[in-house]
């Protein structure tokens, strides 16, 4: 893949679902010029975003129009926005947060060193909850969004024809950790969308163990590439340090509530 075809695959990582396993809440408007994702169960600016716009200023307003009282973020690419960033300041969005655009190019799989710990596949309604526990602790989700976490997640699980799922990682009986991840639609990339360690866990390795067991289970698919948009100074560090590259930065807007 040139650099324009693997920050296209980074993208991605934002629309390419399975179309028959789309929750009915989740109604995306998906153009070549823009693309927008909004649940009408979540409160969840991750869950509600504007992933791409590059129409004129003149038609914001359907951005807001869109989204009506639910709060939403918009992901601006960093390199050649600043117009954009500037009305977006304009009509009262702040810049929340940073992710950057990340890729490894598969080939040698990675060592898999954690033996302390219990990594798992969320398969039941019980991991489910486990996995829905962790993220809500670390994100603070509202009870709305924990809700829908669930029910969506239980019935993804259920589909047997899926491209993603989830893990948990478990200590003893303590859920501490949490992974999304999901493969393309033409199984050559695989996405990892999502994870992270509760605090008193973290610095032990075991962000970078899930990294390494999903990346290896990708190889064994004949995946060629993996991508991801990681949060600048969390997790971006460390998939640094396992091999991604940067391919682009992506400013988080949210509006100032």
């Amino acid at each position: 893949m040139n650099k324009k075809q693997i920050v296209q695959a980074i993208e991605a990582i934002q629309w390419d679902y399975e179309d028959a396993l789309v929750p009915e809440s989740i109604h995306y408007i998906q153009k070549d010029d823009v693309v927008m994702i909004k649940n009408e169960k979540s409160t969840s600016i991750y869950a509600n975003k504007v992933v791409r716009f590059d129409k004129s200023f003149e038609e914001i307003e359907e951005v807001f129009a869109f989204f009506g009282e639910s709060p939403f973020s918009w992901w601006v690419r960093k390199e050649n926005h600043r117009e954009l960033e500037d009305e977006l300041m304009k009509r009262e969005l702040y810049h929340f947060d940073t992710y950057v655009g990340l890729a490894k190019v598969l080939h040698k799989k990675e060592n898999e060193v954690d033996t302390q710990h219990s990594y798992k596949e969320v398969t039941g309604k019980e991991e489910v909850s486990q996995h829905v526990q962790v993220a809500s602790s670390i994100w603070n989700y509202d009870r709305r969004t924990e809700e829908a976490a669930f029910s969506e997640r239980v019935k993804y699980i259920e589909i047997p024809d899926r491209r993603g799922g989830y893990m948990i990682v478990v200590d003893n009986e303590l859920p501490i950790a949490y992974s999304n991840y999901r493969y393309s639609h033409d199984d050559r990339v695989l996405y990892l969308n999502g994870a992270g360690v509760i605090p008193r866990y973290r610095g032990k390795g075991i962000y970078r163990e899930m990294v390494a067991r999903r990346l290896n289970e990708a190889i064994s698919r004949g995946c060629q590439i993996a991508v991801t948009q990681a949060k600048k100074d969390t997790s971006e560090p460390i998939l640094r340090k396992v091999g991604f590259q940067e391919y682009a930065t992506y400013k988080q807007y949210v509006p100032n509530q």
